[in-house]
């Protein structure tokens, strides 16, 4: 992203771009920074072609990549989700790779998609003759200093506490993040200070946060809590059987967690080879000190028993849930 944020502000600019990735914020955040740096709002008009969707027809793309901008440096072609760069070469991509070749200097054109086959000879020319950038998921330091600095920039103060707390609550989404936090940000007003409250006032947590707290109370053997969570999660209409497979997911992490441990990989190496956060590792950790490998085992044979006899019709899911976070609570 670096390279983008320099090509942006010193505005020296690639003749091609391809961002691709999953973390849509980011990438919207740039299409809307390219269009407002390239061509502006006076002659965008003129200046500006957008083409969208899978059946894009390549011959309109082509006619327009050498027509000559108006009063301006650049003419803007921005292409959205085509699904060129993952196609079977054909005659339509074949076209646009000789446009792509040919392409004059006062054209810019800017590929946006989700999904990419870096083995086409489009993404090899693009490589060629622009700049790629993956936009995925920004890595944790980096999601809570954009986090941080959402908050300085309103006057607002957060402590890395709280910081990780919202992590562990909304999720890594970028668009529902700043969301949640702008509720923050007009719920307090003057009052400068974000607290754990606020957070559990204001904001929508995630299903799944909400199992993590369940699981987590299931390991401090918190009965009450456990049973409380669990109920409101019904109550509010959340499926008994979305509950049970997230109860089983999280304590599988946790027994994947403890058994790497066991075997002397650290922290770091556990965070890759389980693709997750590090401060979700060791929180994993902590919760897996109530519980010996043989008695995860035994509650994730449990989740699938209450699973089987649920498709069979032999028990209410809602009790049998209940009596196991009774069991493994005790």
């Amino acid at each position: 992203m670096k390279v983008l944020d320099n090509h942006i502000e010193s505005k020296e600019f690639s003749n091609i771009y391809l961002l691709f990735g999953n973390e849509e914020y980011l990438k919207g955040m740039y299409e809307k920074k390219l269009v407002s740096c390239i061509v502006g709002d006076n002659f965008k008009e003129m200046n500006y072609n957008f083409f969208e969707g899978k059946n894009i027809e390549i011959d309109k793309i082509s006619n327009v990549l050498t027509t000559t901008p108006f009063m301006n440096d650049y003419r803007l072609v921005l292409i959205k989700n085509s699904n060129f760069f993952y196609e079977q070469e054909n005659n339509n991509i074949k076209l646009l790779y000789n446009s792509l070749c040919n392409l004059p200097s006062t054209t810019i054109v800017v590929f946006i998609e989700q999904n990419i086959n870096e083995n086409t000879n489009l993404f090899k020319i693009v490589s060629k003759l622009g700049t790629i950038h993956k936009l995925d998921n920004l890595e944790e330091n980096d999601l809570i200093n954009w986090i941080s600095n959402l908050f300085t920039t309103n006057n607002k103060k957060i402590g890395s506490k709280e910081l990780y707390y919202i992590l562990k609550n909304i999720g890594y989404d970028m668009e529902v993040l700043l969301n949640e936090i702008n509720k923050l940000i007009d719920f307090k007003g003057n009052n400068s200070t974000i607290t754990i409250k606020d957070i559990d006032l204001i904001c929508t947590k995630t299903v799944e946060s909400k199992v993590f707290e369940l699981v987590n109370s299931i390991c401090y053997k918190n009965t009450k809590d456990a049973l409380e969570i669990y109920k409101n999660l019904v109550y509010s209409g959340t499926s008994p059987s979305l509950i049970l497979n997230l109860i089983h997911k999280q304590f599988k992490f946790i027994l994947e967690v403890k058994y790497l441990y066991n075997k002397d990989i650290n922290i770091y190496n556990i965070t890759s080879k389980l693709d997750s956060r590090e401060f979700i590792v060791k929180h994993g950790l902590r919760q897996s000190k109530n519980f010996s490998i043989k008695l995860l085992l035994e509650i994730l044979e449990e989740c699938l028993n209450i699973d089987k006899n649920l498709k069979s019709g032999k028990a209410d899911i809602i009790d049998s849930i209940e009596l196991f976070i009774i069991k493994y609570t005790n």
